[in-house]
């Protein structure tokens, strides 16, 4: 067994030191242009290889370089640049695949096994399989070749490992590995997503060499047991596809809705608004003004928010069009359902004092009524104890309306709803709520209401649904998705 220096790693020379770079990280180490030439002494030693044993600074050596080596090898270690591998054997690999494990592979030679001993079936015709079997052939592999598949889908698979893909004339992409048993499900997301994507006509030949060559990339990593090359990038718990484009020609990796949604809804969003493969337009802020109001719009659907973040959630959700309610989480939803059911209800009149002498209340209705100059007027109301409704309105129609724990919440969402649409220029009947939940970068757990409105709000989420059930005659029920959206994490209520 010797500790060799991944051949993936570069070192540039520094004015206090070195600069590290491999596969998936980078250093930069201070101490002293002496490090370099430390350096250039120890590499050809790791590059060749040297016995564990063998790193311990030899007794005598002067405390400065005996601290240099030392730093660089804890460095080298951290940061993955070393690996530990017995010699490659008679059954070695062509040195550029060596070099490759050994840049990647936390086991080089047990990577080499597991791959010398399958065979690749690459299922498909034309360009695209043909620059798969080269890939294939350049890493050494064993392939069969078959015609199953259709003019352009290709179905790379070895073991019980299969990994789809398929390429037009602009447009490819390719599959996450997953288990063969699958495939039958798979061929039915190829189908969705190759609608969605467009993918028709006539592969290229460049482009269909980028995606034969990787789906046999992705399915090799599998194998060997290397990191999937979308690892890095992966949204929460979806499965990554590389989508590639000849026009410029570019291969970037994106969600794939499908499987359990993400514990953070705000990943389910990025995936859900994905440019390439989200049912949903990506929120874009494009010329809308971004004060005092955050703005954002989805397709023709506007979104409105304290920040860009739930401006764009909010967008998102208005641009689905469902015969209910949806929300990202299913308190969210559940909230907003309750809310619409309760809005007509009436109830005794609140006392003022509650919401002028509220500081982000007072802000936003006065963004409303004095910067925008909308004559609005608002109507509050006790429906129950910690229920509160506000109504604004101009004299001829209701402008926003919102139903909270408190009467000061009410007026805040209702007002920040009714400037948003003023802002943007639109008409309407406009509708905030507190069930949303925020960001983690925008809730840090210090902050008051003084200083970030809604921080505290969705705190009093739970008692206020809570509270709003047991009005009269409302009743809600949850309503089915696709499964496309309940991935995301949507649900919905009427």
């Amino acid at each position: 067994m010797l500790v060799r220096l991944r051949p993936v790693v570069q070192a540039t020379p520094t004015a206090d030191g070195l600069h590290l770079r491999g596969w998936a990280s980078s250093c930069t180490l201070s101490g002293g242009s002496g490090l370099w030439k430390v350096w250039q002494r120890l590499a050809p030693q790791l590059q060749a290889g040297l016995p564990r044993a063998s790193l311990e600074v030899p007794e005598g050596t002067a405390p400065a370089v005996r601290a240099a080596v030392s730093l660089i090898l804890e460095q080298l270690w951290e940061h993955d640049m070393l690996v530990e591998m017995p010699s490659w054997g008679a059954d070695a690999p062509a040195p550029e695949v060596a070099a490759w494990l050994e840049s990647a592979a936390a086991e080089p030679v047990e990577a080499w096994r597991r791959l010398h001993a399958v065979a690749l079936l690459v299922a498909g015709s034309g360009v695209l399989a043909g620059a798969a079997v080269r890939a294939a052939e350049a890493v050494g592999l064993a392939v069969q070749r078959s015609d199953a598949a259709g003019d352009r889908e290709l179905v790379v698979s070895a073991g019980d490992l299969v990994v789809l893909a398929d390429c037009g004339s602009d447009v490819g992409y390719v599959l996450a590995p997953t288990a063969e048993r699958l495939i039958s499900v798979n061929t039915e997301v190829t189908t969705s997503v190759g609608a969605r994507l467009g993918v028709t006509g006539g592969p290229p030949e460049i482009l269909a060499a980028l995606i034969g060559s990787a789906a046999v990339h992705r399915l090799v990593c599998a194998l060997a047991g290397l990191p999937d090359p979308a690892a890095e990038l992966a949204t929460g718990t979806y499965p990554m596809v590389l989508v590639a484009r000849a026009d410029p020609l570019t291969a970037t990796y994106h969600p794939l809705l499908q499987g359990p949604p993400p514990p953070d809804p705000w990943r389910a969003l990025e995936a859900l608004t994905d440019h390439e493969l989200g049912p949903v337009d990506t929120p874009a802020f494009g010329s809308l003004p971004q004060v005092p109001a955050s703005l954002a719009t989805s397709g023709d659907a506007l979104g409105i928010g304290t920040t860009a973040g739930s401006a764009r959630l909010n967008a998102a959700l208005n641009a689905l069009k469902t015969d209910g309610v949806i929300g990202i989480d299913d308190a969210h939803a559940r909230g907003a359902a309750l809310r619409l059911a309760a809005r007509h209800h009436r109830g005794e009149p609140a006392d003022a004092h509650e919401w002028t002498s509220d500081p982000t209340a007072h802000r936003w209705w006065k963004a409303l009524t004095a910067r925008f100059g909308i004559p609005a007027v608002v109507r509050t109301e006790r429906l129950a104890p910690g229920v509160h409704k506000a109504e604004i309105s101009n004299g001829q129609r209701v402008l926003a309306w919102a139903v909270e724990a408190t009467a000061a919440d009410a007026v805040a969402f209702a007002s920040l709803a009714a400037t948003g649409y003023a802002q943007a220029g639109r008409a309407g009947t406009a509708h905030l709520n507190g069930a949303a939940p925020l960001e983690p970068a925008d809730h840090p757990g210090w902050v008051t209401r003084q200083w970030h409105w809604p921080a505290d709000v969705r705190d009093r989420e739970e008692r206020l649904q809570q509270a709003i059930a047991m009005l009269p005659g409302v009743r809600i029920r949850p309503l089915q998705l696709d499964p496309e959206l309940r991935a995301a994490g949507l649900r919905a209520y009427r």
